[in-house]
C-alpha cells in the first residue's frame, strides 16, 4: 500500500490582497458597530440612587403636559404654579415602559390613565438635578391613586406622609 501526498493548491499562493482587504474591512466594520451598540446600551441606563435622593421625597401638583413612554426610564413632564403665579416644569422619571405595563395591570393601572392636559400629583424622590423627582406615588385628576411598589422601596411610608 503506497501513501500518495497531494499538494495543498493553497499553501504555496500568493493571497489576494484585494480578497484580504475586503475581510480586514468587513471585521472593522462589524468590530465598530459592536463597540456602538454597547458604548449605547451602557451609557443609556443608570442607577435610580446616582440621580435621585432615596432618603428626600417631595411632592408636586400641576398640569401633565407630555408623557414618554419608553425604555430605559419613562418620563411625564407636570407644569408646575408657583405661589407668585411663575410656571415650572418638573420632570417625572419612572421605569421602563416594559416594567410599567408589566407591573402597572398588577397595581391597577396602565399608561392610559396618565391624561395630558389633566392634573396630577405627583410623589416621589426627590432628583439630585433642579426640579426632578423618580416617581413612587400619583393622584389622578379621576381621584386614582396609584402607589408604584418596587424593590427600591425599603420605607414606602415614608413617601406616603408627604
Amino acid at each position: 500500500m503506497s501513501i500518495r501526498i497531494i499538494p495543498n493548491p493553497l499553501q504555496n499562493s500568493t493571497p489576494d490582497p484585494e480578497l484580504l482587504l475586503k475581510i480586514e474591512s468587513f471585521f472593522r466594520f462589524v468590530s465598530a458597530i459592536t463597540a456602538l451598540l454597547f458604548a449605547a446600551t451602557v451609557g443609556a441606563h443608570h442607577s435610580v440612587p446616582v440621580n435621585f435622593d432615596t432618603n428626600s421625597s417631595h411632592t408636586v401638583t400641576g398640569k401633565l403636559i407630555k408623557t414618554k413612554w419608553v425604555n430605559p426610564h419613562s418620563q411625564m413632564q407636570v407644569e408646575v404654579t408657583s405661589d407668585d403665579g411663575s410656571k415650572e416644569v418638573w420632570l417625572i422619571e419612572m421605569n421602563a415602559i416594559n416594567t410599567i405595563r408589566r407591573l402597572g395591570k398588577k397595581m391597577g393601572f396602565t399608561t392610559d390613565d396618565f391624561v395630558v392636559g389633566e392634573t396630577i400629583t405627583v410623589g416621589g424622590w426627590l432628583g439630585r438635578h433642579h426640579r426632578a423627582i423618580y416617581f413612587r406615588t400619583a393622584k389622578l385628576q379621576s381621584g386614582q391613586e396609584i402607589i408604584w411598589q418596587s424593590r427600591l422601596d425599603p420605607d414606602l411610608a415614608k413617601i406616603q406622609q408627604d
